[in-house]
């Protein structure tokens, strides 16, 4: 679990530490050993090293010139001192070094071990506060990944189509078609300042939003923007909603129209939104090709289900027959 390294140009004194004292009973599983302090800063600079237990006086480079270079290169080692000389020089500049103790030799197992006792339990500390914020940095990672593929996923897949109408209607309808290329222009910036309201909505947090009001506006853009007819209807009156609760309905919603376009083909949207003591039911119906359930979910489709499913809600996709196309449906447990 942890390293440690022994240091003395008497190698008979290593070796004696090495051997004599149960370091598995505090965790430390690797003992390296060297016999004197440039073989030891070189062996650092090789091997990872948790703790340094090394003599003061040695030829070349002394335990403290060790230290002090190990302090240079800002390496995060434990240190405890040895020496045969109760020198207050000695004690001094190793509280300057910081290191964790300075014990006289011959040392005996009830002075040295107390300190590696301590050492070891900050280490688990500090190991397990890293594994903490590796686990956060994960999250945010994941996160941040997902809202950037929702909300250039939308904003490519309506540009993209209105640049293909663009092509075809430049040719016939010049003016059409420089609108549809407007349209395009205007989708990319809104892209752009959806992503700029995605990281601020990161930094202030907590605030709230209005989601009948977030739903509505992303809707009516989508019509407007893509060509394709937006039906809504919002059988609750303005909801205030946590950021994130809002924007894990959004976010879903936007996954649900992109995919209807991309893969459907679809031309027509109807929309519901309800909402009961239990908190809202959403639905978006596409007339594209219905869904057949065969493949695996994409991106997409995998992070709007994680999002929804870490509020407690569920996420169900369909295909439906009279009228033929496909119906998202989710639940999203939420109280006011």
């Amino acid at each position: 679990m942890y390293s440690m390294l022994i240091v003395d140009d008497h190698k008979h004194l290593v070796e004696s530490l090495a051997a004599t004292v149960p370091w598995d009973d505090y965790g430390i599983t690797r003992i390296h050993k060297a016999y004197n302090g440039k073989q030891a800063l070189q062996l650092i600079m090789e091997q990872d090293v948790d703790i340094l237990l090394t003599d003061i006086r040695m030829p070349e480079m002394s335990g403290l010139e060790l230290i002090g270079a190990i302090r240079d290169r800002q390496l995060d080692i434990e240190c405890i001192l040895l020496t045969g000389y109760a020198d207050f020089q000695y004690a001094k500049q190793a509280i300057e070094l910081q290191a964790v103790n300075y014990l006289l030799k011959p040392v005996r197992e009830e002075e040295l071990l107390p300190s590696i006792r301590a050492i070891t339990a900050r280490l688990a500390e500090r190991r397990a506060a890293d594994a903490r914020q590796e686990r956060i940095a994960a999250e945010e990672r994941r996160r941040i990944g997902h809202d950037l593929h929702d909300i250039l996923g939308f904003t490519l897949t309506s540009t993209l189509m209105n640049l293909e109408a663009a092509k075809m209607l430049l040719a016939s309808n010049r003016e059409e078609g420089l609108d549809r290329l407007e349209q395009s222009s205007e989708l990319l910036r809104g892209g752009m300042l959806t992503i700029r309201q995605a990281v601020r909505t990161v930094q202030q947090g907590g605030k709230e939003s209005d989601l009948v009001e977030t739903l509505r506006s992303f809707l009516a853009d989508a019509e407007r923007l893509t060509g394709v007819a937006v039906s809504a209807s919002f059988e609750t009156e303005a909801a205030a909603v946590d950021s994130s609760f809002a924007k894990t309905a959004l976010h879903a919603v936007k996954e649900g129209v992109t995919n209807g376009l991309r893969h459907g083909g679809a031309t027509r949207f109807l929309f519901r939104l309800q909402q009961d003591e239990n908190g809202f039911k959403l639905s978006l119906w596409n007339d594209g090709r219905p869904y057949d359930g065969g493949s695996a979910p994409g991106i997409g489709l995998a992070a709007m289900r994680e999002r929804v499913e870490s509020w407690g809600g569920t996420v169900e996709l369909s295909a439906t027959n009279e009228p033929e196309g496909s119906l998202l449906q989710l639940t999203l447990p939420y109280r006011t």
